[in-house]
């Protein structure tokens, strides 16, 4: 994969377009304003890519509504499906999807946008992004999975802090700085199948924005899981298979492709996903609190005990 940055500027003065790479899938986005584009240049700076578009995603984007405005109807408003087109019912955006082409246009508020605003546009349109041209590009065998979770290398493997949203990933990653690990990501991750050769697990940087101002395309073994679980204590419990597999499906982002609809499928792949991996990895649960020695100091000795394992 090449790291190089292509910036191409279309017929229109306000006409740009970024390639971004995720995994082994580079999505071409195109977009109508400056601001927005912008934006993008900087938080998907590492992740920018020369590689062919396996899919393409085409925003228009509109300024009628207030960052009030766009709140407030955020609170109520759902997504309604129509084929291979996507409504929102207070039409802060509406999209639709080019099977054939794997293209995907949209019109949306620009207040969507906003960094302030909890809900992540980007964040779901790329991993939909992912997954839709995984489908296509692999015919469903994915060869990795979206994951809610916080990465960190350490000694050259990456160590997986998994947990749903505001359980602490993002305090994990506040609590490494630079003395303990380089932090990938500290909202979601790649994680790959087994490997056929028996090989280690590998976990990838993605272009998802989190609470941590670093993301890094880059790509390391996997060592262990560790499920988050905040705490007035640190302490760290290996978990015995079934444990790891069931609190492990939890945090898989669904695979859902655009133009879905089979919820049996989807939890058959989140469900194998989980089984493999869980097979070919230690999993554990870490408790932590805020203090940040006692927490590495815990994390340092699992790491010699997986060490020790590896030579008997």
């Amino acid at each position: 994969m090449s790291s190089k940055a292509t910036v191409d500027e279309g017929t229109a003065p306000c006409d740009c377009v970024m390639r971004v790479q995720i995994g082994d899938i580079c999505c071409s986005l195109r977009c109508h304003d400056r601001d927005v584009f912008g934006s993008w240049k900087q938080l998907y700076s590492d992740f920018q890519s020369d590689n062919p578009a396996d899919i393409s995603v085409d925003l228009e984007v509109v300024d009628r509504l207030s960052s009030a405005e766009v709140e407030a109807a955020l609170l109520q408003t759902r997504i309604v499906p129509e084929g291979n087109r996507f409504v929102a019912t207070d039409l802060t955006l509406e999209s639709e999807f080019d099977t054939a082409n794997r293209a995907l246009s949209m019109r949306v508020e620009k207040r969507l946008f906003d960094p302030a605003l909890e809900f992540k546009l980007m964040n779901r349109l790329l991993s939909s992004a992912y997954y839709t041209a995984c489908e296509a590009k692999y015919s469903g065998r994915l060869p990795a999975m979206l994951v809610h979770s916080c990465g960190i290398i350490r000694d050259g493997q990456a160590l997986v802090f998994a947990a749903p949203c505001e359980t602490g990933k993002t305090t994990i990653a506040r609590l490494c700085g630079e003395e303990y690990g380089q932090v990938i990501n500290d909202e979601m991750l790649l994680v790959s199948r087994p490997c056929q050769d028996n090989g280690p697990l590998r976990v990838q940087g993605v272009p998802i924005v989190g609470g941590f101002y670093q993301r890094l395309n880059a790509t390391a073994p996997l060592s262990c899981v560790l499920l988050l679980k905040q705490s007035k204590r640190t302490a760290v419990r290996r978990l015995d298979k079934m444990e790891a597999y069931l609190r492990f499906m939890r945090q898989i982002i669904s695979p859902a492709y655009i133009g879905q609809t089979d919820r049996r499928a989807l939890f058959s792949l989140i469900a194998g996903f989980s089984d493999e991996v869980t097979s070919a990895t230690p999993f554990y649960e870490l408790e932590f609190t805020l203090d940040r020695e006692p927490l590495w100091e815990a994390v340092g000795e699992l790491e010699r005990s997986l060490e020790k394992e590896e030579l008997t």
